[in-house]
């Protein structure tokens, strides 16, 4: 019987063990199935590259007992790290690392790390003892990490551009608003009007409701949805070309609906860099950099998954951010290929607790006669490829 190393571990260090955790298979809770291995067991576990006989195995290890090294590899049999043939996880195994193969194992390893996560409803958590007490400990360790992170981020020394509050009304037909929502890439060069994109930056980012979460601080409702209503997204502005406010680089501030100056400077080439010189936001009007400040989603939920629930919380906001665009008249774009370091610093976010994920932009859209928006040839786009960073 031939045997093969478990194909999806990954190997961390906890407590001062290495610790072998194997992201397809969890226990029958959902908790992670990690082994605690030493070198003897890598040694082994290493010449299981691909199917091979323990016997072969049991051999090769000079001044150990080969019965010693077969009670071994019986013992990495047992714990799962090493697989039969037969073994329903092997067939798992290869079919999810062949459909993966393409995005590579970081991808594979957060989304199958990160699915199936145990939820409790409040009813569990007050008819249940057991998970009453495991919700109890959560809401003592969030009680012990201190306030929570304040609603807005104000800096009272920032310069700041107050922006007008005379917001279009958002009265266009919402099927019509809908139906007419598309990508752009061509603008007309016109400067965005004042009031269009002020009032674009209230309705997509700015504050409508708030309400007092008690622990959990004082928290806003925006027009999008976001998980536990944390809200960790920041906006930063880029303005090229906005009727009455200077091209810069800008902080939006939701607090008193304001831009806070970050750099007058605004470098074009530095731009066109950023973004791999993609033309619908180099040339776009102006570009909204969303950020997260992840220790406002930390301060509550303490899971994994909710990286994917703050990724998707960026893409409700982008789908506002392009319906608002188009009813006032604009043409929206949205794009996730720009240098995420560079971005950063560009910004002066950290890059740790604030990190960029998303890019928005738009600018009075070039039309066709028949009223579309104008297209890159079916060639251009086909040349657009994913490269991996240098």
């Amino acid at each position: 019987m031939e045997l093969r190393r478990a194909r999806s571990l990954v190997a961390y260090w906890v407590n001062g063990e290495l610790v072998l955790d194997d992201y397809l298979n969890r226990t029958d809770d959902g908790e992670k199935s990690g082994i605690a291995v030493d070198g003897a067991a890598l040694d082994i576990l290493n010449q299981f590259d691909d199917w091979t006989d323990p016997q072969t195995v049991a051999t090769r290890f000079d001044g150990y007992d080969p019965e010693s090294v077969q009670e071994a590899v019986d013992a990495l049999a047992a714990a799962g790290l090493l697989r039969t043939r037969e073994d329903a996880a092997t067939g798992t195994e290869d079919r999810v690392l062949g459909q993966w193969e393409a995005w590579g194992q970081s991808a594979t390893y957060f989304h199958f790390d990160t699915k199936d996560t145990a939820y409790i409803s409040f009813e569990e958590s007050q008819s249940d003892p057991g998970v009453a007490a495991d919700r109890a400990a959560v809401v003592e360790q969030i009680r012990a990490s201190g306030a929570a992170p304040a609603t807005f981020r104000v800096n009272p020394d920032a310069e700041r551009i107050m922006l007008t509050r005379a917001f279009l009304p958002l009265d266009r037909d919402f099927g019509d608003v809908l139906l007419s929502r598309r990508t752009h890439r061509h603008y007309t060069g016109e400067a965005v009007p004042l009031r269009s994109f002020s009032t674009v930056l209230h309705y997509a980012f700015g504050p409508m409701h708030f309400f007092d979460a008690g622990l959990l601080g004082r928290l806003m409702l925006r027009t999008s949805p976001c998980g536990g209503a944390r809200h960790e997204s920041e906006c930063y502005v880029v303005v090229r070309n906005v009727e009455s406010v200077p091209p810069g680089i800008y902080r939006y501030s939701p607090a008193d609906h304001s831009l806070e100056v970050i750099s007058r400077d605004l470098d074009q080439a530095h731009l066109e860099r950023l973004t791999f010189g993609q033309r619908m936001v180099t040339e776009a009007g102006f570009v909204c950099f969303l950020t997260l400040d992840l220790r406002r989603a930390m301060f509550k939920y303490r899971s994994a998954r909710m990286l994917r629930t703050v990724l998707l919380n960026t893409g409700h906001l982008a789908q506002t951010f392009a319906l608002c665009a188009t009813a006032v008249g604009l043409g929206p774009c949205q794009t996730d290929a720009f240098r995420d370091s560079e971005l950063e610093e560009t910004l002066g976010v950290d890059g740790i607790a604030e990190t960029a994920v998303y890019a928005l932009a738009a600018g009075v859209p070039a039309r066709r006669v028949d009223g579309h928006p104008v297209a890159d040839a079916p060639d251009a786009l086909l040349s657009r490829t994913l490269q991996e960073p240098a």
